[in-house]
């Protein structure tokens, strides 16, 4: 995602300037959770010249961008990449559920407690015997250089989540008891959904939208590439199992993806072979590709 380098960032438009302070340190650099999401990447995934366009333009915009997609079409891993790429620090993941509320994402407390200075020793988000900062709340502190927010199937929340959601966007901060952040630079927030229900309008429009397209052969071979990467007394697939795989997640209909990688370990264990022993190399790919399927209900 070009646009931005570590030590410098895109300017942003007057409106979307919110001037919050004082400027908090950085974030680690590492984020533990990015190796279970992504694997071990020694060079970025290919990214569809789209998907590019659309995250840039929600960089320099200082936009949501909302992530629609198949079920393993890599909406989540997203935001992962775009932290990763731009050296952004850890994801602050907000994950929800049918009961997930905006209080949960910004801050819990109890109601009389005040606002503790997070530079005052503390954990960013932590607050000892005062109020914790959700994932939310945390991404709009003032740091110099954003935090990447990833809000997690947005489409399960009950619908007034997503219209409460739009007030802390459109004013790039939030009011808490004793006090109120508001941010420096306007977090990169990645909102998923599957689309199973329509979210409301005026938090669409406020977004740039993109659609996650199935992972081609190029895509597979990456991801398999960074998954399973060549170490010294830990074999990884053979070049012919991923191949053979790739073929088969490409023409099967519906999420791939952790099939894929299912049947990769499979064959990295020496399964395939075992499998293949006596019999049709074919056949056995085939075995072994049946077996990642999700059972029928």
């Amino acid at each position: 995602m070009p646009g931005a380098t570590q030590e410098e960032w895109p300017q942003a438009p007057a409106w979307r300037s919110f001037g919050g302070g004082p400027e908090l340190p950085p974030p680690p650099v590492d984020d533990p959770c990015a190796p279970a999401v992504l694997g071990t990447i020694s060079q970025p995934l290919p990214a569809p010249p789209d998907e590019v366009t659309r995250v840039n333009v929600a960089l320099h915009l200082r936009r949501p961008l909302l992530v629609t997609g198949e079920p393993g079409t890599g909406k989540s891993s997203l935001a992962y990449r775009i932290s990763g790429e731009l050296g952004l620090g850890p994801v602050l993941r907000w994950q929800i559920t049918s009961l997930s509320t905006l209080r949960e994402g910004l801050y819990d407390g109890p109601h009389d407690a005040t606002y503790d200075d997070p530079r005052e020793g503390r954990d960013e988000g932590g607050h000892d015997g005062g109020i914790r900062l959700g994932p939310l709340g945390t991404a709009f502190l003032p740091y110099r250089r954003p935090r990447v927010l990833l809000i997690d199937r947005l489409d399960r929340a009950e619908i007034s989540l997503p219209e409460d959601l739009c007030t802390v966007l459109a004013a790039g901060g939030f009011a808490l008891p004793g006090g109120a952040v508001r941010c420096r630079a306007f977090p990169v927030v990645v909102i998923t959904t599957t689309g199973e229900r329509d979210l409301p309008s005026d938090l669409v429009r406020r977004c740039v939208t993109l659609r996650t397209q199935r992972p081609g052969p190029d895509l597979l071979r990456a991801i398999a590439a960074n998954r399973f990467p060549a170490e010294p007394g830990r074999p990884g697939p053979a070049p012919d199992a991923v191949d053979a795989f790739v073929e088969r997640a490409t023409a099967t209909e519906g999420p791939v993806l952790e099939r894929f990688l299912d049947a990769l370990r499979l064959a990295a264990d020496g399964v395939l072979q075992a499998v293949a022993e006596g019999g049709n190399w074919q056949e056995a790919v085939d075995t072994l590709w049946q077996w990642t399927a999700p059972e029928e209900p």
